[in-house]
């Protein structure tokens, strides 16, 4: 059997949040199936050493600084993808914040903090992306929500709700953009291992270890290969969709 073509060869991606997490771990493995990335974070260090993996692996990569709550940042990031590589086709909207209180003890910043972060921002980058799709004819977009945005949790009411609009405006963006060859998916990763995770303490995150049905957390890497595949043109009768990878939690 011949080897397999990299599933993205000649296509050109922007993940946002990619300097760690499953944010970085998307963005080596879009390189390694042959993607142009751009690098954006708000983390200067953190997005350049991501740029330098996948350099070092010899892939092609440029970083940006950027706050995606920003609409002129997301417009400069878009410009900076085609004056660089000539073209958009991919943008996975992967940036979130979390704060873990309820209703009445959220405050008016705190609820704006997490809703313009994880809501308004993929508002916002999608915006100037698909501008720049729809010159191309085509594109594919990627929103990371999580299984927060399909149940409820305690002390979560900004995040969940964050997260549920999430869906919500992916599924309208799928509706809307679908005439001009724009795929909108939506992603629901459950907990993962990430830098976050490993700064609390094992007895008090054993619990939530056990609370899907393979009794462990993913790897960013598990998530990110359900990211290729919705970002890929292996999906390409996949629009307005959601796929859950949250080890079969929501099943119970």
């Amino acid at each position: 059997m011949a080897d397999r073509p990299p599933r993205l060869e000649g296509k050109v991606a922007i993940v946002t949040g990619a300097g760690m997490g499953l944010g970085n771990s998307t963005a080596i493995l879009f390189a390694e199936q042959g993607a142009r990335v751009v690098v954006a974070d708000s983390n200067q260090e953190a997005g350049e050493k991501t740029v330098a993996q996948i350099c070092d692996q010899g892939g092609e990569a440029i970083f940006v600084l950027m706050d995606v709550r920003r609409a002129s940042d997301a417009q400069q990031m878009v410009s900076a993808a085609v004056d660089r590589f000539g073209q958009l086709d991919i943008l996975i909207n992967n940036v979130g914040v979390q704060v873990n209180k309820n209703v009445l003890d959220t405050t008016e910043d705190e609820w704006d903090f997490v809703l313009d972060t994880n809501l308004k921002a993929m508002f916002i980058c999608s915006k100037y992306a698909i501008r720049q799709m729809r010159q191309q004819r085509g594109g594919s977009i990627v929103c990371i929500s999580s299984l927060s945005g399909l149940v409820g949790n305690a002390l979560q009411a900004s995040y969940n709700a964050s997260k549920h609009g999430v869906i919500g405006l992916a599924r309208c963006m799928a509706i809307d953009h679908a005439a001009d060859n724009i795929r909108v998916n939506v992603v629901c990763p459950g907990s993962m291992n990430t830098p976050l995770t490993l700064t609390i303490p094992e007895e008090k995150i054993a619990p939530y270890r056990k609370a899907n049905l393979l009794e462990r957390f993913a790897e960013p890497i598990e998530i990110a290969q359900t990211v290729l595949f919705l970002a890929s043109d292996e999906a390409s009768f996949v629009t307005g969709s959601v796929m859950v990878a949250d080890g079969g939690f929501t099943t119970r």
